[in-house]
């Protein structure tokens, strides 16, 4: 008997832990995006997001790439962010200059960590039409699941 019931408890101990979620598991996830241009030269733009807490937040597996049919220019990404103010803010820029041929340009993760509530991210992605004048896009907005339970 209390084989049977110790073993009941150690289930219900475990599904429990199955069934409830964890902030982390929420929200976290890919963000990506890429340029819709019909004239070419366009580019694509990947990372993981895992918001660690309300002022933390880590961007992994960093992927800029240049899409064929090439332009022999560059395609750049930058991280922003807004915090819970509503202001926004963005990171230095991470290109790929090595053509439309390749896999595209791999960056070190990235820890964002603040002393303000960083609310949701995002990547800018651009691509130029010339070498002063280019054309962005934003990838997948995601949310920190600290500052908006259940969004």
């Amino acid at each position: 008997m209390k084989t049977r019931t110790l073993g009941a408890a150690l289930a219900i101990a475990m599904l429990s832990g199955l069934l409830v979620a964890s902030p982390a598991q929420a929200r976290d996830g890919v963000t990506s995006g890429r340029t819709q241009r019909p004239s070419g030269g366009n580019g694509y733009a990947r990372a993981t997001v895992d918001f660690v807490s309300r002022t933390k937040v880590v961007f992994r597996n960093i992927l800029v790439r240049d899409l064929c049919p090439g332009d022999n220019l560059p395609v750049k990404a930058r991280i922003v962010w807004k915090y819970t103010t509503g202001s926004w803010l963005t990171g230095s820029w991470r290109k790929d200059t090595n053509g439309c041929a390749d896999e595209g340009s791999k960056f070190a993760n990235v820890t964002l960590s603040r002393s303000r509530a960083i609310s949701a991210v995002t990547l800018e992605l651009c691509v130029y039409n010339k070498k002063s004048d280019f054309y962005c896009v934003n990838t997948t907005m995601r949310y920190n699941q600290y500052v908006h339970p259940g969004r």
